[in-house]
């Protein structure tokens, strides 16, 4: 049997009066995805354990499997293994996001999607000016960089930018021990911005902070192989930590422009070496914090006409296969960041039995409910039968 994630983040969101009063997922032309909910169950998870923020550090080590509550330690770890940057077991790795403000106000977490170069670039200048100090900064892909710190003790509190877009960000500045000095570098780093040679970045912003994570692989905990397909450094990391191999596709940014087609390709080829194969696509995410209905509308529906294709006609070589669809949280479009509520699945494949349900949105009829969402990887992995 062969197992495919399909884990569209952020896709899920609320109704809206723009579409009527249905929600993107409704409102988008999805046949593919509703085929799949046809002809399999649909049903919730609850992808957020109680106490925690609904990041996407937290949601997608649910949805592969991983206990939160027991496996995280923070965000940017994940992010540094993927960059194969080594942490030891007193040093504290950061996300460092290229930001733009409007005076003291968050005007975008991702500096108007800076470009892989320009990010570089400033990347560069800044490790030159503070390396002599102990701050290592690191690239990573566009906006998304990392800093780290070494032999340090550090206890932090920090807010992701994406939690503050329009607010003033003067009130959420690192609390806590150690907090000065973060503060101090991003104050001091304001000034290789002034003449806006970096586009419309003009700030950093450090957040997601963590030590080094001690997971199991996931041969451990499942018993089969498996395979990463994604662009952003933080699940590439999730997948390195987890001992499976994590695969790069031309093209797949990140981003709504990214390679559909090239993705759900890389994603059915990899399970010739691989049983379990997690496919992330990051597009309504984006499109969600971006605040533009539009833009969601339109992933979405890559998704199920550029993608979806691929790999139900690319599955059928292998005999036994399963696919599950999920997003990791919603990012409601009209808040732009992420909600603690459940996801919406479906299940689709061998030995599952349709349940009603003919569309794939927020509102199916459950079959089945994750109370622990961690545990959707054994629902989906270990029964021989799923009725509806």
């Amino acid at each position: 049997m062969k197992y495919l994630v399909l884990l569209t983040d952020g896709m899920s969101d609320h109704q809206l009066e723009e579409l009527g009063g249905k929600t993107v997922m409704q409102y988008a032309k999805t046949p593919n995805l509703d085929y799949m909910a046809a002809n399999g169950v649909g049903g919730f998870v609850k992808s957020t354990p109680d106490g925690y923020y609904p990041g996407s550090d937290i949601c997608n080590l649910t949805m592969m499997g991983y206990d939160p509550t027991q496996f995280y330690s923070g965000r940017s770890p994940l992010e540094a293994g993927s960059a194969g940057i080594e942490l030891g077991t007193k040093d504290m790795s950061f996300r460092c996001n290229l930001v733009t403000l409007d005076g003291e106000i968050m005007e975008d977490n991702s500096a108007h999607h800076i470009d892989n170069e320009t990010a570089g670039k400033a990347i560069d200048e800044l490790n030159a000016i503070f390396n002599t100090e102990g701050v290592e900064f690191y690239k990573g892909l566009g906006f998304r960089n990392l800093m780290v710190l070494r032999d340090v003790d550090f206890n932090l509190e920090t807010t992701p930018p994406h939690d503050i877009m329009g607010q003033d960000a003067s009130g959420y500045l690192p609390k806590g021990k150690g907090s000065e000095k973060l503060i101090d570098v991003m104050e001091r780093a304001k000034a290789i911005f002034s003449d806006g040679k970096y586009g419309r970045a003009n700030g950093i912003w450090f957040w997601g902070e963590g030590t080094r994570p001690a997971m199991p692989l996931f041969k451990d905990l499942y018993g089969m192989d498996g395979a990463v397909v994604a662009a952003v450094d933080l699940i590439r990391g999730i997948g390195r930590f987890g001992g499976m191999n994590v695969l790069t596709v031309p093209g797949a940014t990140g981003f709504i422009d990214t390679n559909f087609e090239g993705k759900a390709e890389y994603a059915v080829n990899a399970f010739k070496d691989a049983d379990y194969v997690f496919l992330h696509v990051e597009a309504a995410d984006e499109a969600g914090h971006m605040g533009s209905i539009e833009e969601k509308v339109k992933a979405v529906e890559n998704i199920d006409s550029r993608m979806c294709p691929i790999i139900l006609e690319g599955m059928k070589q292998y005999g036994d296969f399963r696919i599950l669809v999920s997003p990791d949280h919603p990012t409601p479009v009209k808040l732009r960041t992420h909600v603690a509520e459940p996801v919406p699945a479906i299940i689709f494949g061998t030995g599952v039995n349709p349940d009603e349900n003919q569309t794939y949105d927020e509102f199916m009829k459950p079959t089945f409910f994750i109370e622990e969402g961690y545990k959707i990887a054994d629902f989906f992995l270990k029964s021989t039968v799923i009725n509806g």
